[in-house]
């Protein structure tokens, strides 16, 4: 690798840093005995740039995001814990307020609301969340998106349209079912 293409090559690496973070925030969520995603960013940037020499492919951002996604799966296996790809919301608030970076206005209402819809994406499947992800969060186009997962761009609008629709019905239900439980007949010890 010549020495300006290096240099290109790591400032693509570098320029997609912020959207590995977000990533990285959104595929630990509140998991942080498994590290931070700044430590699972540095973590996928280092081994881009020791492994460069492999990247053969297209998509620089596809080929990161995978070192990024077995990172933290390695990170969860030394845990020993099987949970999904987003933990249900957690009713105790301790110091992850930073950990918070989506924009969202400080008030109640909205950080409950947000937390509605982490739980309901965490029902879908992970490549459902994926797509929607990388679609509403990230604003990829869907080509880009396609050209990541191997898919035609009118294949990436239809799974979008039915992951979305999945979505909606799952935050949808939610309230539902927690009133429902509300609701329901408590029994007490005699």
């Amino acid at each position: 690798m010549s020495y300006k293409l290096a240099n290109e090559f790591i400032d693509r690496i570098i320029a997609l840093r912020p959207a590995l973070l977000r990533h990285a925030a959104f595929l630990i969520n509140k998991r942080t005995d498994i590290g931070s995603p700044e430590d699972f960013v540095q973590d996928t940037l280092l081994s881009a740039f020791q492994h460069g020499d492999r990247f053969e492919d297209e998509s620089l951002s596809g080929w990161l995001t995978a070192i990024l996604r077995n990172h933290i799966a390695n990170a969860r296996r030394r845990t020993n814990r099987r949970n999904l790809v987003l933990s249900p919301p957690d009713t105790t608030r301790g110091d992850d307020a930073e950990m918070n970076v989506f924009p969202v206005p400080a008030t109640q209402e909205h950080a409950l609301e947000l937390e509605d819809v982490m739980a309901a994406l965490s029902t879908l499947s992970a490549v459902d969340q994926d797509i929607i992800w990388l679609a509403r969060v990230d604003g990829l186009s869907p080509e880009d998106i396609g050209a990541r997962f191997g898919l035609a761009a009118g294949s990436v609008y239809s799974r979008l349209s039915r992951a979305t629709t999945k979505l909606r019905a799952a935050y949808e239900a939610a309230p539902a079912a927690v009133m429902k439980c509300a609701s329901a007949p408590h029994r007490h010890a005699a």
